[in-house]
């Protein structure tokens, strides 16, 4: 048997890295907590645990015994990995580094020591919400201090609203913490990033989609950006800082920037693969001359990574989210038709009748998405709509 990659999480998302990781000749198990995850059957083998368990996570890397640990674009997995590529002798984040990724607070506090442009910011705590104050002006954000996938977002209006806000922050919090921000309005892009040897590789800038307020979860991307190319410029010189601010030597990273009124400040950064097609067929198609994903595995592996090239390929791509209502569904039609139109690269629907759903808040409320490509950005977004109205979901609503 040839080399081993061990993958952390198995969401759909994993799957392109996994098929590319087979085509390297190498064999893939991989990890997660649910048993039925999207990407298992792609695996050569699975094992089921929590990524948080990490004396079960390190008693199965001592028997699968990997040449690599590959988080792709899971962030649960970033501070797991640290732990067992420690443990197993294996190239990975640095403790501290995989603390500073993954700990919003954190995270802010290097980018403060290191002069990275970022959002005033607070902190408050499960036992102090009924007592805690603003000293940063409204309006704000607030957010779970160790969470991802715009889970426990809430924006605030004023003070009316603090209470509640940080109330619903706290539900998605491990720790308790939460983070109050200055809510910074402007377009929001993630930056798509390559670090080899600490010096960070910008690959692609990604426009985002998001629902406003008061979640702003996540419904789609689109590449290259549409920005100017000065404000683009000034996006790719601070995602290299914060990449250097956190720690990050050798890794992907996705970075997080909004273009405010007073220039670009930091969001957040995961030290991985940015997740939502972004980094695969997005990228895929955007960008020519670098392979994203195979660079991961092999930087995993310890292999040394020389001559980064990669130019723009003069098509764009896009993602748009299917979002679930409200209600219990009855049927879905119409995908065969939505997945022939022509631009679309990929439909994929992870529902089916019978299953329920609450309001949409996060990203936890996606029921599917399609990617497409254009000659533009807007032609390829406009490809995921159509083929989005193709289809034809239908509820029925709680006590109807």
């Amino acid at each position: 048997m040839g080399k081993k990659i061990l993958m952390l999480g198995a969401p759909a998302s994993q799957i392109p890295i996994i098929q590319t990781a087979k085509k390297m000749g190498l064999y893939v198990g991989i990890i997660d907590i649910n048993p039925a995850a999207e990407a298992v059957p792609y695996a050569n083998e699975s094992f089921q645990c929590s990524l948080k368990d990490f004396d079960h996570l390190l008693s199965i890397a001592n028997s699968f015994h990997p040449d690599g640990i590959v988080t792709g674009a899971c962030d649960a997995g970033v501070v797991a990995s640290s732990y067992l590529c420690s443990e197993l002798g294996l190239p990975g984040h640095s403790p501290e580094t995989a603390i500073n990724a993954t700990n919003k607070l954190k995270m802010l506090k290097a980018f403060e020591k290191n002069n990275v442009a970022h959002p005033m910011f607070q902190v408050a705590n499960k036992d102090n919400i009924d007592t805690f104050k603003m000293t940063i002006p409204y309006p704000a954000i607030s957010k779970p201090v160790d969470n991802s996938g715009s889970r426990g977002i809430c924006f605030i209006e004023n003070e009316s609203q603090l209470n509640e806000a940080l109330l619903y922050s706290v539900k998605s919090s491990t720790s308790g913490d939460i983070l109050v921000e200055e809510y910074m309005s402007g377009p929001e892009v993630s930056v798509e990033v390559i670090v080899i040897n600490g010096v960070p590789h910008v690959l692609q800038i990604t426009d985002k989609i998001t629902s406003g307020q008061p979640y702003f979860f996540e419904i789609g991307h689109s590449q290259p950006s549409s920005l100017p190319d000065e404000t683009k410029n000034r996006i790719r010189e601070l995602a290299k800082q914060a990449c250097i601010a956190v720690g990050i030597q050798n890794s992907p990273a996705h970075v997080e920037i909004k273009i405010t009124e007073n220039g670009p400040k930091m969001v957040e950064l995961g030290a991985r693969m940015g997740g939502d097609c972004i980094s695969t067929y997005l990228l895929n198609t955007s960008v020519k001359g670098f392979a994203f994903a195979e660079t991961a595995i092999r930087i995993a592996l310890g292999e040394p990574i020389e001559n980064i090239s990669y130019d723009e390929s003069g098509n764009a791509a896009a993602v748009r989210f299917i979002l679930a209502q409200e209600g219990t569904i009855q049927s879905i039609t119409g995908v065969e038709e939505a997945q022939k139109i022509e631009g679309v690269i990929l439909l994929q629907i992870s529902a089916g009748e019978g299953q329920h759903y609450q309001k949409t808040v996060d990203n936890a409320s996606r029921i599917g998405f399609v990617v497409a490509k254009g000659k533009t950005t807007e032609e390829a977004l406009a490809i995921c709509e159509k083929s989005i109205d193709s289809i034809c979901i239908q509820y029925t609503k709680s006590g109807v």
